[in-house]
């Protein structure tokens, strides 16, 4: 795994979790709580996040393989999925593949909503645990996968950083700032999308090689 494949999957993962986006949605579903109480869901989002994509490096690759599903038709798909998550992004919405108001209303009715609507499928949705599959089968060599999920803690980490100190932030940077670049990151993900289907559908068909 070369310099610029680290780079490369680290850009995917950062414009896949939206973390401004992300941030903003959680900053809506916890505004009931106190401050000491927000940055006690940050911290266990954070934790749920690392789990969710270590666990996806490790054994994503086994579950498709028991499923009987071919790396081609997963990528296939998951450039579908891509597709139409940079297209909500570019226009500013939230995605009904991650997330839907029914999911906002549903998590306003629990006691905690880290783990289920935030880490997974907000921060974690389908379109990053495909980039992470993905990785894992690129490079499935024990020490990149060890790798890979050193970047993911890192990413976790920084991902758990923003949400602690949310509020602050969010006063600095501005709603309309947060828009700019969901925007922006929605038109990476439709470049990588397309990528991906193409890659895809090569695999599918050889023919067109």
């Amino acid at each position: 795994m070369t310099y610029a494949d680290t780079v490369k999957f680290l850009v995917a993962m950062i414009v896949m979790m939206n973390p401004l986006g992300s941030l903003s949605i959680f900053l809506q579903l916890t505004q009931r709580y106190s401050s000491s109480h927000q940055r006690k869901v940050a911290l266990q989002c954070g934790l749920a996040i690392t789990v969710i994509m270590v666990l996806s490096i490790w054994v994503g690759s086994s579950i498709l393989d028991l499923l009987g599903i071919t790396l081609p038709s997963f990528r296939f798909a998951g450039g579908i999925i891509l597709l139409l998550v940079g297209l909500s992004m570019l226009q500013s919405h939230e995605s009904p593949v991650s997330n839907t108001p029914e999911d906002n209303v549903a998590a306003e009715q629990r006691h905690s909503v880290a783990v289920v609507p935030m880490a997974l499928p907000i921060i974690i949705g389908p379109g990053s645990i495909t980039t992470l599959i993905l990785a894992s089968n690129d490079y499935s060599n024990f020490v990149f996968k060890s790798w890979l999920s050193f970047l993911c803690i890192i990413l976790a980490i920084c991902m758990c950083g923003l949400m602690y100190f949310g509020s602050t932030i969010v006063k600095f940077v501005g709603e309309s700032v947060i828009k700019v670049i969901t925007r922006i990151m929605g038109m990476i993900i439709m470049s990588l999308a397309v990528g991906m289907l193409a890659n895809g559908l090569i695999g599918l068909i050889p023919a067109l090689r």
